[in-house]
């Protein structure tokens, strides 16, 4: 009897709108909802709107919602920018610091890119482009992760831990997440380029840590093979469904072993 309670709260869990993947919005809309109907109940009966609320916590807690359908209520009907703030597919944006920069000022001035011979946009610098492929091979090589994450972020590497979270790569210290990548590949490449960039910008160190992830996520759209199976890497526009809504994204892939590079919210 001690076992089959456990199965049977497990068969009634729904691991894709609870833990991380809750979707805060349902939640409290849900929670909302159950504290009115069990006020309503407890007038003719108290013990009846305890027992509601109770259940409709459980059910909450373990499935993520009472109402069935409500992830779609949410968002078709709630508001983009409202769904925005508590998306967690997204990594949230810290206030612009000081000594901030936009991302190309940083690759230009660092000579990472530079004007293309043929055509009106920007290009890899070459020699930059070899020394990044170098760093990427070599950060493979020596399964050196942890070790340069944890020198770029200041942490401790013994502290460090890496999970994979359906296809985002996740680093976190007792618990609290310090960044988020598409992918081990995406992870590999930032740690590159931040070992070269450090060496060619002379105020590096001064930038925000999101600051220089927005200039290392940005410099990933150069990429044309995958750091780990190194076949070409694709861009296509795609459906991409988080815990509170549906958005239109940019892709880049690698074709051999569909590791995500990059992805970016179009924005009309």
């Amino acid at each position: 009897m001690s076992t089959e309670l456990p199965r049977t709260i497990d068969r009634f869990r729904q691991p894709e709108y609870t833990g991380e993947n809750r979707c805060t919005p349902c939640t409290i809309v849900n929670v909302a909802i159950a504290v009115v109907v069990s006020t309503i109940l407890t007038f003719p009966a108290m013990p009846l709107g305890i027992a509601f609320f109770a259940f409709s916590m459980a059910a909450i807690y373990l499935r993520g919602y009472l109402v069935p359908g409500t992830p779609w209520f949410t968002k078709t009907y709630f508001p983009d920018w409202l769904l925005r703030k508590f998306d967690k597919h997204e990594m949230p944006t810290a206030t612009p610091e000081p000594t901030d920069r936009e991302p190309e000022d940083v690759l230009s001035e660092a000579n990472v890119v530079e004007p293309c011979a043929e055509i009106d946009d920007l290009c890899l610098d070459e020699e930059f482009r070899s020394a990044w492929h170098e760093n990427m091979e070599r950060v493979m090589a020596d399964g050196a992760e942890k070790r340069d994450l944890s020198r770029i972020l200041g942490a401790d590497e013994s502290e460090l831990e890496f999970e994979e979270h359906d296809s985002a790569f996740i680093a976190r210290i007792e618990g609290r997440r310090l960044g988020q990548w598409e992918s081990r590949p995406a992870l590999i490449a930032d740690l590159a380029a931040a070992r070269e960039l450090s060496d060619r910008y002379d105020h590096w160190d001064d930038l925000s840590v999101d600051n220089q992830s927005r200039i290392l996520s940005g410099l990933r759209i150069f990429l044309d093979t995958c750091p780990e199976c190194g076949d070409n890497i694709t861009a296509e526009q795609e459906t991409v469904e988080s815990c509170c809504r549906s958005m239109e994204v940019v892709a880049a892939t690698c074709e051999g072993c569909d590791a995500r590079i990059l992805e970016v919210e179009q924005t009309e």
